[in-house]
């Protein structure tokens, strides 16, 4: 097995870090810029002090595991950084280029190829035994420049052993122990996130799933997926395919 690298930081390189290179904030850490153009670090963080909390064993053990696997069509982790010899975050891939679905425009067609190529992705990820779990806009990042599509945050992922560690309310809500996060996670989640961004932005997954039940959104979707359309309000029945391979090219 191929050793990670480690970085370990002073206190003086710590605070400087934290308080001039801050670019963004996630569940459970804070993203600064690193002394790189190409790497972040996110370091896991008490936010009111932003004091390192350490870097949890669960996460470790998946970051080293990605580390070593590469995985096609998400960020990859580079090397564990530490403060005083403790664990406290890890160095990631990053590209000036890539915004989060969220932020970045897009026309129709060029989203509905996002959705469809973000899809494939976590089919992979399953083929994988990967479970991403935390499937929104804002953990998905689109290239400018060549549209290809990735995942970020993907220390919370479930793999193998590893749980995730974070669960998002509709993915709580769509379970109802640990041992149901798996594949159709994924694909219940990025079906309404496919609902929402093509059909209906304004309404929130409760109201997409209150839509389904009243036969909305059906004349979007070619006839093939109308089953799947029809299990998602009742989560025991959805059947686990993908949405996003079946949508019509014209808004209806």
């Amino acid at each position: 097995m191929q050793r990670m690298p480690n970085i370990n930081l002073t206190p003086e390189e710590y605070q400087i870090m934290t308080t001039y290179c801050h670019y963004g904030t996630g569940g459970e850490g804070i993203i600064c810029r690193s002394q790189r153009p190409d790497t972040l670090y996110k370091i896991f963080v008490d936010y009111e002090t932003i004091t390192p909390t350490g870097l949890p064993d669960n996460k470790y053990k998946k970051i080293l595991e990605l580390y070593e696997r590469r995985l096609k069509g998400s960020v990859h982790p580079l090397s564990t950084v530490s403060l005083n010899d403790e664990l406290i975050g890890y160095e990631m891939t990053f590209d000036e280029d890539d915004m989060t679905l969220d932020k970045i425009f897009l026309f129709r067609g060029s989203l509905i190829k996002a959705l469809q190529d973000t899809s494939e992705i976590l089919k992979y990820f399953a083929s994988e035994d990967i479970t991403y779990g935390d499937v929104k806009a804002n953990n998905i990042l689109i290239n400018r420049r060549t549209h290809e599509a990735k995942f970020c945050d993907m220390d919370n992922v479930r793999m193998g052993d590893y749980p995730i560690d974070l669960l998002s309310d509709h993915v709580d809500s769509f379970i109802t122990t640990e041992a149901d996060i798996n594949a159709t996670v994924d694909a219940y989640m990025h079906n309404l996130m496919t609902l929402q961004y093509l059909n209906d932005p304004t309404a929130s997954y409760d109201k997409i799933l209150s839509n389904i039940k009243e036969g909305k959104y059906k004349r979007a979707y070619k006839k093939e997926a109308r089953p799947t359309l029809a299990s998602m309000p009742i989560p025991e029945q959805f059947t686990g395919e993908y949405l996003a391979p079946y949508v019509k090219k014209l808004r209806l």
